[in-house]
């Protein structure tokens, strides 16, 4: 009835692999789990293959929108009975939507799973789509379509990606836009919940205190008559190209983004990537913190960001600065960047950032909610369980040469999207930066290193805008 993770895991040999677990039911519907015994909870959740890139072009927004819908009454239950029936057993619920993929899940007392998974199964299952809540619940998402255009520092990172990820699904806002979420109706909703809400190709994933051969009976009991199969989703290949996307907007504030390729999920340099940027810009001990912040005053708020896919990442950086300062930060970033991808990390700098992020590992990735994400995540993308000391020893076994290598792989300065909003133009944001970072490669680097040399390719595209009060 069921198969422990020991056999598709070739480090699961330790101390938590008997109590990994997956399954597959007759209708296609898989199931993996992590057995918790010192834990009094237990969390579950539901993953479908019905993301933000698999909404039709013209109907953005929509599983955004979706997902809030679904707990908003079923054909057994009125939104009002729902919501006290969760309450009642303490249930902390919701659901979301990313680009990839749709979750629902809910965190419970161990002994309350059953009464959880019915009431989730009778949202999955027999959701109505009531117009009187769709109209209240699409209001919402548009007042938070108002509030992200009025937050240049959650926009800035829509304008990098889109451009970035310009002529694919990747690029798209999570919320979608004003106009194509105010043309979206009940029925818009309902088509795609019957196109893409099946058992197989969808995941479910439990960890916590909880018996496996009863959750998987239990399972199967309320989900065994879903029926059908998801249809692919069609595969972007992103081809991203330098760009500069400049939004120009009055104020006292310059927000400046940057992309650049780097490993998806399951990539041998995956957690090689996580590390780097660590170094790079993950708190208060990175290069973009000390060099940009700590000695120059530039920001007053500067981060990277890991952002991978199934089958595409990228790494993200944010500046936050006065338009009078904008200009140096842009070109000390771009100087950093090269440093990281000419000379790597030291040793020093690699041993402070695998103590933090194992640190982090065991303050917030080993209660039951970060382990059923975490087996949702390896089990979509890797179709396989990872351990929680398998990520450490994975982090244990990266090396400054390994990190060397991976700036060969994706060299961080090409290609590269810089994006901002503020009251720079473009000329006064960049200046010469990129032609002073081109100049700072030698003739005969090129034999040794991919080098961004600065001569305006056919590629690169240049956009600069002014911004109006309805920008979207």
């Amino acid at each position: 009835m069921t198969t422990p993770t020991n056999t598709n895991s070739p480090t699961a040999s330790g101390e938590l692999a008997p109590n990994y677990f997956r399954h597959t039911f007759a209708n296609g519907l898989e199931m993996v789990g992590q057995r918790m015994p010192s834990l009094a909870s237990v969390t579950f959740g539901v993953q479908l293959n019905a993301g933000i890139r698999d909404e039709p072009e013209e109907r953005l927004g929509l599983a955004n929108l979706l997902a809030d819908l679904m707990f908003q009454g079923t054909e057994n239950r009125s939104v009002r009975q729902l919501t006290e029936e969760f309450e009642a057993i303490g249930a902390r619920k919701g659901g979301e939507a990313g680009m990839e993929f749709a979750r629902y899940s809910a965190q419970i007392v161990g002994n309350r799973f059953d009464r959880a998974l019915d009431l989730m199964s009778d949202v999955l299952l027999h959701p109505t789509f009531p117009a009187e809540e769709f109209q209240q619940m699409r209001a919402v998402q548009l007042q938070e379509i108002r509030r992200r255009d009025d937050e240049p520092m959650r926009r800035i990172f829509d304008l990098v990606r889109e451009r970035f990820y310009a002529g694919t699904r990747l690029g798209r806002r999570a919320l979608g836009l004003r106009e194509t979420v105010e043309a979206l109706t009940p029925d818009d909703l309902r088509t795609f919940y019957q196109a893409r809400y099946k058992p197989q190709g969808s995941l479910l994933s439990i960890a916590g205190a909880f018996d496996w051969d009863q959750a998987v009976a239990r399972v199967q009991e309320l989900l065994g008559g879903w029926e059908g199969a998801t249809p692919t989703s069609s595969i972007d290949e992103p081809k991203p190209q330098p760009a500069v996307n400049i939004e120009l907007q009055e104020g006292n504030q310059e927000h400046i983004g940057m992309a650049f390729p780097f490993t998806p999920f399951g990539d041998p340099d995956y957690y090689a990537a996580s590390v780097a940027l660590e170094i790079f810009g993950g708190g208060m001990t990175s290069r973009l913190f000390r060099e940009v912040r700590e000695k120059r005053g530039l920001v007053y708020s500067v981060s990277a960001i890991f952002a991978p896919n199934g089958g595409y990442g990228a790494g993200y950086l944010y500046a936050g600065t006065s338009p009078e300062k904008a200009h140096e930060t842009v070109q000390v970033m771009l100087a950093e960047l090269r440093r990281l991808q000419d000379e790597g990390v030291t040793q020093d700098e690699l041993d402070r950032a695998k103590t933090q992020l194992k640190s982090e590992l065991v303050m917030h990735g080993e209660g039951s909610a970060a382990r059923m994400s975490s087996l949702l995540r390896s089990w979509w993308f890797e179709r396989r369980l990872i351990t929680i000391q398998e990520v450490k020893n994975a982090v244990d076994r990266v090396t400054t040469e390994q990190i060397l290598g991976l700036m060969r792989r994706f060299p961080p300065t090409h290609p590269l999207v810089i994006g901002a909003i503020g009251p720079r133009a473009e000329d006064e944001l960049i200046g010469d930066a990129l032609a002073q970072l081109q100049a700072s490669c030698p003739p005969s680097s090129t034999k040794t290193r991919r080098c961004w040399r600065w001569r305006s390719p056919p590629g690169w595209c240049r956009t600069q805008r002014i911004a109006s009060p309805t920008a979207r």
